[in-house]
């Protein structure tokens, strides 16, 4: 019995012994491998995610080399950044792609001390996270990546022309004031704001539990159209966003980006995470090939071809009609 149970544990060991083998060679096979971590499971980053490995294995394909991942989610916890940036220098990776300023901050500090290239993207201001000392070459250290700025000029004149073209109107906007994104971005809505004459409100919530108070507080301040940035508390909970509007503000929002709108948006002028994600690929391929280092590569992001979006349904539940102009332009 006892040879039995001996032989049994033997075999299950080794069963397991070889599937942990085959999990390690999927990870890191081929001539290069990349460590791919993920702030938080949202559409936009997921998006920044997909089309940077997808490029990236077709650009370094097309020179006969392979490349493998591992990607993790951090799940939007800062203590699981820290494990996930371990594992990857434990792996010694060959270059680390972060998405989102968080991640990308803690990917950047504790990788230098490796000399590990690393490729930020969806952080709105580099230079204000930390992450380079500039947008251009040379950024500062062996970092470079994509910043998902928005248009967000563009996006305030798309608030005029939702609001009837004139300036007799007030903005306001909703964002996390622990997330430096966030801030950034109404400091450059008001910016705008002011610049057009258009009166500005704002309001800073902590935490998801405050976006009802905070719609309620932009609306008796008067604001008759809302601005939500691309934030990653507010960009997981855009559809908590519309089911508060509901109950009684009902104010039209406009979204820094595509993915929050189709939750809680009327309309937005949009950056593609699918076209960022691409950009950093491209600086991937040309770092992992020795063409430049890291350093030598300017932040990148997206300046011109931005999606229109709307959302009829949204407008609808809240009892907006979204003019016929921009409609039109989607």
């Amino acid at each position: 019995m006892k040879k039995i149970l001996v032989l049994t544990i033997l075999l299950v060991t080794l069963v397991t012994g070889c599937f942990a083998l085959v999990a390690c060679n999927t990870e890191t096979s081929g001539d290069f491998v990349v460590g791919v971590i993920q702030l938080a499971p949202h559409v936009a980053l997921q998006q920044a995610n997909d089309a940077f490995c997808t490029k990236l294995e077709e650009l370094l394909a097309a020179d006969g080399k392979k490349v493998s991942f591992i990607n993790e989610n951090a799940q939007g916890e800062d203590s699981n950044s820290v494990s996930i940036i371990n594992t990857f220098i434990g792996k010694r990776v060959d270059l680390i792609y972060s998405i989102a300023t968080a991640s990308s901050q803690t990917a950047v500090n504790m990788a230098a001390e490796y000399e590990i290239p690393v490729i930020f993207n969806a952080v709105t201001d580099p230079v204000d996270a930390g992450l380079v000392k500039s947008l251009t070459a040379p950024t500062g250290g062996n970092v470079t990546g994509v910043s998902d700025i928005n248009p967000i000029a563009q996006q305030v004149e798309l608030m005029q022309e939702l609001m009837g073209g004139g300036t007799d109107f007030k903005v306001g906007v909703l964002y996390v004031s622990k997330e430096t994104n966030s801030v950034v971005q109404k400091d450059a809505v008001k910016a705008a704001c002011d610049a057009k004459g258009i009166a500005f409100t704002s309001f800073g919530i902590a935490e998801v539990a405050d976006i009802g108070n905070g719609l309620n507080a932009l609306k008796k301040d008067g604001a008759d159209i809302v601005y939500l940035p691309t934030d990653n508390v507010l960009a997981e909970s855009a559809a908590a966003v519309h089911a508060q509007n509901k109950l009684g503000s009902n104010l039209p929002i406009v979204c820094g980006e595509g993915g929050m709108a189709e939750a809680c948006g009327v309309a937005t002028l949009s950056v593609s995470y699918t076209k960022l994600g691409e950009l950093a690929a491209q600086m991937a391929y040309d770092i992992l090939t020795g063409n430049k280092k890291a350093s030598e590569i300017s932040v990148a992001s997206q300046t011109e071809d931005f999606d229109y979006v709307v959302n009829e349904k949204v407008a609808e539940e809240i009892g907006f009609t979204i003019p016929q102009s921009v409609l039109d332009k989607a």
